[in-house]
Order: C-alpha cells, then structure tokens, then sequence
C-alpha cells in the first residue's frame, strides 16, 4: 500500500525524521526571533508588519502544535498520540493552512495600497485598529468554518498516513465537492489573484520609481526607500510562498478527488513538507533582505541588554546612576550656554562661557559655582 508507513527503508526514515526536525527547529527559531524582534523594538509595530506578525504567529502554531506530531509519526510509523491529540493537530492544521495564504494576500493589498494609492487612502483603510479588527475576523471565521461542520458531524478528522498526521475526512462526495470549491477558492485561489495583482503594480511603481529619481513619486516623499526595501522583501515571500502552495494544493486536489489511479506516498509526504517549508521560509527572507529584522535578530541572538551603559573616560562601564548623573550635567551645561548668550545678546557684547563655569557632578552631588547661582 503507497501510503504504508511501515514499509519504508531505515534509510528512507531517517532522512524523512530528520528533514522534518531541521525544518520544525528552524521554524521555531525563526518565528520566535520575528516575535521577539517586534516585542523588542516599538519602531517595527507598524501596520504592514502587523500582519508579518500574525503570520508568524501562525507558523508558530504550525512548529509547536503540528509538525512535532508529525515527526513523532514518521519516528514511530504510526498514529501513538491517542484520539483527543489527533483532534487538536487536525484543527491546528487546517487553521495554519487556510489561514496563512489570506494572511499573504492581505499583506500584498496592504503593500499595494501602500505604494499605488495615495497617503490619506492608506491611512484612512489601514490603521491598527482596522488592521487588527480584520485580522482577527478572518481567524475567528476559518476557526468556526473548520469547526462547525466537525461538531454537527458533517465531517470528520482521522490519521492520514500518506501526510503523516491528522486531517479532514469527508462524509459524503456532495460535501467534499462543497468543501473544496469553497476552501480552494477563498483560501488559495482568491489571495493567489490578489496577491499576483497587487505586487505586479507594486513591481511597476517601483521601476518608476528607480527609473527616475526625480519623479513625483520621490517629490512628494510618499515613498521612501524603506518602503521600497519592505515592499521587495515581501514580494520575494510571496514567491517563496506560492512555490509552496500551488504544488500543496495540486496534490490535495489529485488524492481527494481520486483524478490519478494512485498517489505514492512519497509525494503525498513530499505535500506536506512543502506545506512545513512554507511555515520556515518567512524568517529566512526577513533577515535576509529587511535590515530593521536583520539588526534585531542580531541584538537578540547576540544577548544584547536593552539597557545602554555609559562608558566613563576613565574606561569605566557606567551603572544608572552614572546615567543619571552625566544627564543632568549636560542639562545644566546647556543652561549656563543658553542664559550666558542671553546676556551676550542684551548686553550687545560676545562672551564665551568658561568650561569652569559649568554646572558639574561629582560623587553624586551637584555642584554649582557663582554662574550657576
């Protein structure tokens, strides 16, 4: 039987369970990195990346609730979870994969909105609110539409061998027809237009835009390299991610709808991990091309202390205090010069502040001389 796990080589397991483990540990770290990166540095909490973030989230879910089951099947060549585990990786499943395509096609919109569109029309349809409001009515809605139907038993969700987890089995040919044209449509096909549509005019303003420099696009300052950066960045997500999907749903179609005599197992596998490949490649590309991700990945990985210490002239590391300290010296010094050109100015006579006159901290206490009196 093509999708027997047992009947695989010691060899042929080894590379599948460790293809899977290397895919799923840097999913993980990726992903984290993105969440933490965003956490981290308030400048990336902007719109667009409201929606990187939310699909980070949802690859998460996919590295933590998903692909270790998998593996623990293709270790095992076989179902050992129990029934109640098998529901959850089957909803979990299924939320990632219908959820994660939107989530690009909104992310393009937003982008061609962005670029092509004026400033107030970006502003007006993309704030954060709006943003997380839609965000969170597309994951409320693929919830309930995955759920629904399992609960009033119109479906069911059983171990598939050939994927190596849990998924959806279909009751009846009429509903599985229903199901398909319905998820195929709304979850693929409808963000793989949206998304073609938006960063091909995306693509186009951009040329305009190297193209001549002087142009009214860089006249009025609506874009800005970053944007510019941003939007290439995306685009090559985007590839990435219909590389891997066109092929996942290709495939789904062929087995559900039996359209070939016999599907092997290997491509079945090969299904899924395109659909693993899909929840990995996302951080690679941030790091890669969008230098805001690039240096907090590199803070973060680094350890570094979101606390800046101030070093003394005597080579010293600073503590707070030390912090303190030097702000309030250039606070006062800074009060001394602009009072001293005050005088100079009503006096009609130029003076140069002496650096002795200066307000100074020393030990921790404030000195002040006649000037500073």
């Amino acid at each position: 039987m093509g999708d027997d796990l047992s009947s695989r080589s010691l060899f042929l397991t080894i590379v599948e369970v460790s293809s899977l483990i290397i895919l799923n540990v840097l999913s993980l770290t990726g992903n984290t990195l993105i969440c933490i990166s965003v956490y981290r540095n308030i400048r990336l909490r902007t719109t667009t990346n409201l929606y990187i973030i939310a699909l980070a989230v949802t690859d998460l879910l996919s590295a933590v609730l998903v692909m270790p089951f998998g593996t623990g099947v293709l270790i095992n060549s076989k179902w050992v979870f129990g029934e109640a585990v098998c529901q959850l990786h089957a909803f979990f499943s299924m939320f990632v994969i219908y959820v994660s395509p939107v989530t690009m096609g909104l992310t393009a919109l937003n982008r061609y909105v962005r670029i092509c569109k004026p400033d107030q029309q970006y502003k007006r349809l993309f704030t954060m609110r709006k943003s997380r409001t839609l965000l969170l009515f597309v994951w409320t809605f693929v919830a309930c539409y995955i759920a629904i139907p399992r609960l009033a038993s119109l479906q069911a969700w059983v171990f598939v061998p050939g994927y190596a987890q849990c998924s959806i089995a279909h009751l009846s040919e009429s509903g599985k027809i229903i199901h398909y044209s319905f998820v195929v449509t709304l979850v693929f096909l409808t963000p793989l237009v949206v998304t073609t549509i938006s960063y091909t005019k995306v693509a186009k303003m951009i040329r305009q835009h190297n193209a001549d420099a002087s142009s009214t696009i860089q006249g009025k300052g609506r874009i800005s390299s970053h944007e510019i950066k941003l939007s290439k960045s995306l685009f090559v997500i985007m590839f990435a991610f219909m590389i891997c999907w066109i092929p996942f749903w290709i495939i789904v179609i062929l087995r559900r709808f039996h359209l070939v005599a016999k599907m092997p197992r290997n491509v079945e596998l090969f299904c899924m991990f395109l659909f693993y490949l899909s929840n990995t490649i996302n951080p690679l590309i941030y790091a890669g091309m969008n230098p805001a991700f690039r240096r907090e990945f590199r803070k973060v990985l680094s350890c570094e202390r979101r606390r800046k210490l101030v070093v003394s002239s005597g080579g010293r590391v600073g503590t707070n205090e030390d912090l303190t300290q030097s702000t309030l010296s250039v606070f006062f010094r800074n009060r001394v010069i602009r009072q001293k050109n005050y005088n100079s100015t009503a006096s009609g006579i130029s003076q140069s502040p002496d650096v002795s006159e200066f307000c100074q901290i020393e030990h921790g206490q404030l000195k002040t001389d006649n000037t500073c009196g």
